[in-house]
């Protein structure tokens, strides 16, 4: 789930942010994994993009994909820096670990 959102938002950053620079930080914390995607870019405004039906598909589908495991989408924007944080609580996702098994 973590790789598909960052996938998300290097594609919106590639498309639409006009950055020079992007960074992912994944941060593994005893009860939950944060993934943080930063651009340098030109920056949005983050409520029009979750309210306008026509914009911020991709960001619609980042916080959906996230309430399935209980997760949080935090969005900071403005003119030069554009955070986006992905946090799932670990608790709720280790069930879905826990049942991988490898069968070589």
């Amino acid at each position: 789930m973590l790789f598909r959102i960052a996938q998300e938002a290097l594609t919106n950053i590639a498309r639409h942010a006009h950055a020079s620079r992007a960074a992912l930080t994944l941060d593994i914390a005893a009860h939950a994994v944060t993934l943080e995607i930063s651009d340098n870019g030109r920056g949005f405004d983050a409520h029009n993009a979750f309210s306008d039906p026509a914009s911020g598909v991709g960001l619609r589908n980042m916080r959906e994909r996230l309430d399935t495991l209980g997760g949080t989408l935090a969005i900071s924007s403005q003119l030069g820096r554009t955070v986006i944080a992905a946090t799932v609580p670990l608790p709720l996702a280790a069930p879905n670990l826990q049942g991988h098994t490898d069968e070589r």
